[in-house]
């Protein structure tokens, strides 16, 4: 009995005992006036770890000094920056070198750039840190910068008593996901959507963006997305808008990178009228990529083909667009998909897309999967299960940022949390398949029959699944 009670009583102490206090490397970072130098002081909390990594083999290049304080001098060996036993808690202070820097390893997302007098520094170029981090261990970055320059992170902020940001957590992702950090002579502000806090960097543009354009534009794509679930997908994210892009679309380009907390790239071409960006369907696009975590590069018909559905699916719900033009534009891109790279394989396809400029296949297989993923968890429950729902159901338990899927065990993991098999037989009936998803079944159920040229699409009023076509275009219930 007394044993018992001596038991008892330690695991009440131990209960009641504060967490193990965990382990906090502190860098600090600082930029000259020009921005063509990145100091950083990295100062390690307890045993320090043997060697440093940076993400990119060109930051060996851009590296111009690196030392121990107090001690000697450190050379790097590829990607690799071996500091050798150290004291615990030392502290080593380097210097990259950015200014009109041309990488030649570059690996994903942007290079680093120089716009205007601002400049997207490609992470990996300059942050040298631990290959790998414990459970109790984390990075804490803060900035010092010259009166006028600010920073934008790709990073969980850490928040000031005033709710301002004053430092951010690197958190124990990968080292090697793509990531930057923004530079200039902007404000880092603040869009508040259901669900999360988008924070917005605009860099410099000639003619100059005014941020109310830029926070119309994204607000109303962003609060797009909400429709899906009532809730934008992560609580917080980066967005780097960046002006003077050449084309004739609103958005010429834009790409999602995930190294840190999901950040996404805009390149706009700021002489188009607001009217142009708020029915556009890049930032939408773009957006929707935050509704799944990281996929790795060769299943990319994945994260792209569900951002292409919900491309045009959203900005019907959210009523930039009425309902029929997204069915038109779908079926338009359904028809160029078909006509690009037939004979080869989806898996084939997706891993030549780069090199060969496969795109449209890639994507549009990928958003017809959706689509015929959407009709079948629909028509089979008889509405009480949907993409939507999985969605809403992933983000509950897998949108962790420090973690990458395969399309194998995402769709796994989709078909256990509906309950279903629609996503292993949509695997397997389509991604060794070298024909274009067939979606005449889906079409006839729905109510969508293509003229006699193929070219449009005619919404019919009488269809067997009119009810699921419908609600496929509307706004689903709030999930909190």
């Amino acid at each position: 009995m007394a044993r018992t009670v001596i038991r008892l009583f330690a695991l009440l102490v131990a209960a009641a005992a504060p967490a193990a206090q965990a382990r906090l490397h502190r860098y600090t970072v600082a930029v000259d006036p020009d921005i063509s130098e990145i100091r950083v002081r990295a100062c390690f909390d307890g045993t320090p770890p043997p060697y440093l990594v940076a993400e990119s083999l060109d930051a060996s290049r851009a590296l111009q000094r690196a030392q121990v304080e107090g001690g000697s001098r450190l050379e790097p060996n590829g990607a690799e920056l071996k500091l050798g036993p150290l004291a615990p808690d030392a502290c080593i202070a380097y210097t990259a070198k950015v200014d009109k820097f041309q990488g030649r390893h570059q690996r994903g997302g942007g290079p680093t750039r120089r716009v205007g007098p601002d400049l997207i520094a490609e992470v990996g170029v300059w942050l040298w840190r631990p290959p790998a981090l414990a459970q109790d261990e984390d990075i804490e970055v803060g900035f010092t910068l010259p009166e006028g320059i600010s920073a934008s992170a790709p990073w969980r902020p850490v928040r000031a008593a005033d709710g301002s940001v004053s430092a951010y957590r690197l958190g124990r992702g990968p080292y090697d996901w793509p990531a930057a950090v923004a530079f200039g002579h902007f404000t880092e502000r603040e869009i508040e959507v259901p669900g999360a806090r988008l924070r917005v960097a605009v860099l410099h543009g000639s003619p100059e963006v005014e941020w109310d354009f830029v926070r119309a534009w994204l607000t109303r794509a962003a609060t797009a997305v909400t429709t899906l679930y009532g809730r934008f997908p992560v609580d917080t994210a980066q967005l780097i808008v960046v002006p003077n892009a050449r084309g004739n679309e609103p958005v010429p380009s834009a790409y999602v990178v995930r190294g840190g907390l999901p950040s996404v790239h805009f390149f706009i071409n700021q002489r188009k009228p607001l009217s142009a960006f708020l029915t556009d369907w890049s930032a939408v696009h773009e957006l929707s990529h935050l509704l799944l975590p990281y996929v790795r590069p060769e299943d990319a018909w994945l994260p792209e083909g569900m951002a292409s559905y919900y491309q045009d699916v959203l900005r019907a719900r959210s009523g930039m667009i009425p309902a029929a033009e997204a069915w038109q534009h779908m079926h338009e891109s359904f028809r160029r998909g078909m006509q690009s790279m037939p004979g080869v394989t989806l898996a084939d396809a997706t891993e030549r897309m780069y090199r060969d400029g496969a795109y449209m296949r890639v994507y549009w297989s990928g958003a017809a999967l959706m689509l015929l993923a959407d009709q079948r968890l629909r028509s089979r429950s008889g509405g009480a299960q949907s993409l939507d729902l999985a969605l809403a159901r992933l983000r509950e338990c897998c949108l962790s940022p420090e973690a990458g899927w395969s399309a194998l065990d995402l769709f796994a993991q989709l078909d256990r949390l509906t309950g279903t098999s629609v996503f292993a037989e949509l695997h397997q009936e389509h991604v060794r398949s070298s024909r274009f998803p067939d979606l005449d079944e889906c079409y006839r159920l729905l109510g969508l029959r293509p003229d006699a040229t193929g070219e449009r699409i005619e919404l019919l009023e009488v269809a067997e699944q009119r009810a699921v076509r419908d609600a496929i275009m509307t706004s689903q219930r709030r999930v909190d």
